[in-house]
């Protein structure tokens, strides 16, 4: 999700006073590796959330349609090439994803860049999956909202799509030589589809800004009347049996990925994403590694995947205090060579207790 991004930041082409600031500030990083750095350490984590910033800001003129040679210069700046997306299918794959393939030259939600063959860099990989965030005039993007809202994303065209064009690049290209990055919905998509490939062995890097962490269950856990007659609600709806097997297998997932850790970029500020900083500071038996009311969603519903409940992450918190959680959530917060932030490793506590 992202909320009034577009209108606030002015990114119409070359001509935004905005976008034309943030393209200096990536320039000047570039071009001159010590500008703002103290250490080789700050000056790569610098180079690097600059050049994934400024290729999620690349799929959001893309997808305002500005014109190809002003939209380009977010990602051929930081030596970046955007290539077709059906380059990365075979024949048979462009029959098979056709209807999906057609939505998303609709949507234009992402890219996948590669980096120029003669700029080699220590500071970001060969290839970028990058995903943009919400136009809130897309009908489109409003229903994936919603479908965070119900865990229920991993039944979007987005999802299914971005899943196989991540899978197929780490197929040929290895996953150490891919990241995903994306902003408030792509982000939630990006944690979906690299928290399915954890899942599946092939662990691949991503770096997400302003993640939602805005489920029913995360909603109704604000309120404890709310949340316990929720599980209440869950405890007769579901046999014993099947609440028993749901619990395993969501401890089941939580030991499969905890050597899986994305980095997310949080800004406590943000009541879309900020519950990812209490997360991490609970114990399991506070915070349970599951979601009983996502269990009635799936049973009555449809089927559900949650991408945000993970037993570990690089906690990247933005230091900056804002008055207004609406700009708090905004990707150019992250942009800043001298943002003060907070980095840590964090883990889920007591992984291995099931008790709920």
């Amino acid at each position: 999700m992202v909320w009034g991004e577009r209108a606030d930041l002015d990114l119409g082409g070359a001509r935004g006073s905005l976008r034309s600031m943030i393209v200096g500030i990536c320039t000047g990083i570039l071009d001159h590796p010590y500008h703002f750095c103290t250490s080789d350490e700050r000056e790569k984590k610098i180079k690097k959330r600059a050049i994934y910033v400024r290729l999620v800001y690349g799929m959001y003129d893309r997808a305002q349609d500005i014109p190809e040679a002003e939209c380009s210069e977010w990602w051929t700046k930081v030596h970046y090439d955007l290539l077709p997306l059906e380059s990365i299918f075979t024949a048979d794959e462009l029959n098979t994803y056709a209807p999906e393939l057609e939505k998303e030259r609709k949507d234009k939600y992402f890219g996948v860049f590669r980096r120029k063959i003669d700029r080699p860099s220590a500071e970001a990989p060969q290839w970028v999956v990058a995903i943009r965030g919400t136009n809130l005039f897309a009908l489109a993007d409003l229903r994936n909202d919603a479908k965070i809202f119900f865990e229920t994303l991993n039944e979007s065209t987005l999802s299914q799509l971005l899943y196989y064009v991540v899978w197929a690049l780490c197929e040929l290209h290895g996953s150490w030589n891919v990241n995903v990055t994306g902003h408030s919905l792509g982000a939630a998509v990006g944690l979906l589809v690299c928290r399915r490939m954890a899942l599946e062995g092939c662990l691949v890097e991503g770096h997400f800004f302003n993640p939602p962490f805005v489920t029913l269950d995360s909603v109704v856990s604000t309120c404890r009347p709310l949340r316990q007659a929720g599980v209440l609600a869950a405890n007769l709806g579901l046999p014993a049996d099947e609440r028993t097997n749901r619990r395993s297998k969501a401890l089941a997932e939580f030991l499969t990925i905890e050597n899986w850790s994305p980095y997310l970029y949080v800004d406590k500020h943000d009541f879309i994403c900020r519950e990812f900083v209490s997360h991490f500071r609970k114990a399991m038996h506070e915070r349970p590694w599951y979601s009983p009311l996502t269990d009635l969603i799936q049973r009555f519903v449809v089927e559900t995947e949650s991408y945000h409940l993970l037993p570990s992450a690089h906690l990247v918190t933005n230091r900056k205090h804002h008055c207004n959680p609406i700009t708090a959530h905004m990707l150019w917060n992250w942009i800043r060579p001298n943002l003060r932030y907070n980095f840590k490793h964090v883990n889920l506590e007591n992984i291995q207790d099931p008790s709920i």
